[in-house]
């Protein structure tokens, strides 16, 4: 799903049977915005990825990734005509194609405009590693389709396949680029170990040949998890403490992990039984002294002690679409995250630490089984998480507000010469009183300025609804990067919020310059994650065609890893659930699933428990979907 990048509030929804719906305020309108058609019946045919072009507001092209009949892939692109697509145009084709569940199927726009799209190991073998085949690798065209000649594998009228970008990746299910790294993220599963790699041009994944663990001139993943429990005992005298940072030694045996990488950096692991239990408890993988030993932070005396085990409980069976979150609606400490879907039902966060690495992984929403089918999540307008069933349904996610505050749809903007963006802007909460919101420009020498929407008024009738301000960026005939900051400021007293913004110059510098070395805050810092920036549509594997009305989530299961959950009826956010079958008006969109601010408690979050269920997580239903029965997945 992808929120469509020109202010109107439309969310597109790719069904793989071909039809692609557009869903307003809750609501799937009669028009789907294409219509392919596509035999599902055999798993080999559908719709399984979508992208927004980034000059979307000029050109209109909705981009798709598809398997066609006759067992190959096609991208191909709609041009937006009112809401409707028209133009289909071929973009890619005749790449080999196999059982949908390999096929891949990630697509996004690069920072350098290009396509990006990851063909999945099409349920062969070694494919991955034979650059004269495209399964397993992530490639890179032009918006045409053309293969830009410095992609890293290109050789002409040799016999590699020119478009390959990087490659040893099983499926490939969801591609982003994370904002002010240039670095594409790619969520990977295999049988045994689902991945989460940091990839750059030329890397190698090392699928087939490493699964955890790889050699010198692979690229590790940055964070990975299997799709089973795990228990693990240590040594004798496997538990030792020093300096606040403790070394736990894994037991060698029949049942030991292949090594401690199984449990990398920011990885979440109970321990328990160790006969001093000041060693016991939940805690973050730290490093790996050993190929046997991880450590964890613990600020406790200098110790020593035997026995106790390891304990990870399940984390999902196929990781699918992911993004990184850079609203204002949720705390701080959120800008910059990434957040990452898997099929068993279940909502992921990653934190980073000051040097770009992972700090912490945890699960936001846990159903406990596959009858949650998260396939994708996005970033609404609103600066809500909307989170794709598979099953039939959207789960909208908002904090509990600790009060009043202003919500504007993105902290960063880089603004084209010559050209404007969007933002909206509504409130968390109803006021009391009526709230205007004025909006005003610092710093950019006069080139970026608001260009409409300066004073917009809240009340208790629309505070939900948002308003929408354009910024732009005048053209000039310099090179120079201008910086400037526009603040919300609200009449009442409650914080006003900045969004970062800069110009994109379209003149070629004399010689090289440096815009400042910030692109959406991607200095990192330990205690507020990292940076915010934009996010591309990451992509989807498309769902099983048309939706029918999921309902309320019947009862998925104990939630293992996020804790409790606030009384659904003390949360003044939590808001009812949007009846698909009736158009509502757009001020009635509220919370599905609203989570406990700070959240920075790791034991806090939302829990898809039957006791949790009737206020506290609902869907944000859509009409006239109809699903299938999964099937089994590999």
């Amino acid at each position: 799903m992808g929120w469509v990048p020109d202010g109107s509030g439309r969310l597109f929804i790719s069904t793989m049977s071909g039809k692609v719906l557009v869903v307003m305020n809750g609501v799937v309108q009669p028009t789907p915005f294409i219509s392919e058609s596509f035999s599902t019946g055999h798993e080999q045919e559908g719709l399984l990825g979508m992208a927004f072009d980034p000059d979307f507001a000029n050109n209109h092209y909705v981009y798709f990734f598809a398997a066609m009949p006759g067992y190959t892939l096609q991208i191909f692109r709609y041009t937006d005509l009112g809401g409707v697509g028209v133009n289909r145009t071929v973009i890619v084709d005749g790449l080999e194609a196999g059982v949908l569940d390999y096929d891949g199927g990630g697509l996004t726009f690069g920072p350098d405009g290009m396509l990006y799209f990851g063909v999945g190991m099409l349920h062969s073998f070694p494919v991955e590693d034979v650059l004269t085949s495209a399964a397993g690798k992530i490639h890179r065209v032009l918006p045409d389709g053309t293969v830009p000649t410095d992609n890293p594998f290109y050789d002409g009228a040799g016999p590699n396949v020119d478009s390959i970008w990087a490659r040893g990746f099983c499926n490939l299910h969801g591609l982003v680029f994370q904002p002010g790294t240039g670095r594409l993220w790619a969520n990977v599963s295999s049988p045994r170990n689902l991945q989460i790699f940091s990839v750059g041009p030329g890397d190698h994944g090392g699928w087939p040949q490493y699964n955890f663990s790889r050699p010198t001139g692979y690229v590790e993943p940055v964070h990975s998890y299997v799709n089973h429990f795990d228990e693990y005992p240590f040594t004798p005298t496997g538990a030792v403490r020093q300096s606040g940072v403790t070394t736990f030694t894994l037991a060698e045996g029949y049942d030991s992990p292949m090594d401690a990488l199984w449990y990398r950096k920011g990885t979440r692991v109970q321990i328990q039984d160790v006969e001093d239990p000041s060693f016991n408890g939940d805690f973050y993988v730290t490093g790996h002294p050993s190929s046997m030993s991880f450590t964890v932070d613990q600020p406790e005396p200098d110790a020593m002690s035997g026995g106790g085990q390891l304990k990870r409980w399940i984390e999902g069976e196929f990781v699918m679409g992911g993004m990184f979150y850079t609203g204002t609606r949720f705390p701080v400490s959120y800008s910059g995250n990434y957040l990452f879907t898997d099929f068993r039902g279940m909502l992921h966060r990653i934190r980073f630490a000051a040097d770009g690495s992972v700090a912490k992984e945890d699960i936001l929403i846990n159903t406990g089984d596959a009858s949650g089918g998260f396939i994708d999540v996005n970033e609404g307008p609103d600066g809500a998480l909307y989170v794709l069933s598979y099953h039939g349904g959207i789960l909208r996610v908002t904090p509990v507000p600790g009060g009043q505050a202003v919500v504007v749809s993105s902290s960063d903007l880089a603004i084209p010469e010559g050209e404007t963006k969007t933002v909206m802007v509504s409130l968390a909460m109803p006021p009391a009183v009526d709230v205007w919101v004025k909006v005003a420009v610092q710093g950019g020498d006069g080139d970026l300025s608001v260009v409409e929407g300066g004073s917009l008024r809240f009340t208790r009738e629309n505070w939900s609804v948002p308003q929408f301000v354009t910024l732009g960026a005048a053209q000039d005939a310099d090179a120079d990067v201008e910086h400037a900051t526009f603040t919300f400021t609200p009449t009442q007293d409650f914080p006003m919020v900045t969004v970062h913004a800069r110009t994109e110059e379209d003149e070629v510098p004399e010689e090289p310059v440096n815009d400042g070395g910030v692109d959406g805050g991607a200095q990192m810092d330990a205690g507020t994650a990292e940076d915010a920036g934009t996010v591309e549509d990451a992509g989807i594997l498309g769902d099983a065609g048309p939706i029918e009305d999921a309902g309320i989530l019947e009862d998925p299961g104990a939630f293992e890893d996020a804790g409790t959950v606030d009384d659904a009826g003390s949360l003044s956010d939590a808001g009812t659930v949007v009846d698909a079958g009736t158009q509502v008006d757009a001020g009635s969109m509220k919370d599905g699933c609203s989570v406990p601010v700070p959240m920075e408690d790791e034991s806090s979050g939302c829990s898809a428990g039957a006791s949790g269920l009737p206020g506290v997580l609902a869907w944000w239903l859509l009409a006239g979907f109809v699903w299938r029965p999964r099937r089994a997945r590999r």
